[in-house]
């Protein structure tokens, strides 16, 4: 995920859509290895920057953002595709339960009606 933000942040920067600006000195990129790094600084080491026609630049999120942001996202369809998953389950789940009981059903009445009908042997 991680690789696929900074290839987007360098196609918007060859297009001159995006702009960066270090917020520190430090050359800590920590930051960009993502949500799953173990620990970074609280401050992120870089800020996007949108591009305004007035030339003022201000900042939009910080990679830590982005990928807090992906991450929920992320979590959110999951929940959404589990629930529409557990929904058509269930639904099947119980299609074929009727289907079951349907053909337990017709079982057993066959074995009544032949049961119950008098045989030229008897």
């Amino acid at each position: 995920m991680a690789a696929n933000i900074r290839e987007e942040i360098r196609r918007l920067q060859r297009r001159k859509q995006l702009h960066f600006q270090p917020q520190t000195n430090s050359g800590d990129s920590s930051d960009m290895e993502g949500p799953s790094s173990p620990s970074g600084p609280s401050g992120s080491s870089l800020t996007l920057f949108s591009h305004n026609t007035s030339g003022k630049e201000k900042p939009l999120f910080t990679f830590r953002q982005v990928g807090l942001i992906c991450e929920r996202m992320l979590k959110e369809q999951e929940t959404q595709i589990r629930e529409e998953y557990d929904k058509i389950l269930h639904l099947k789940l119980s299609e074929q339960y009727d289907a079951f009981v349907k053909f337990t059903y017709d079982q057993i009445q066959k074995r009544f009606e032949s049961a119950a009908a008098p045989s030229y042997l008897s």
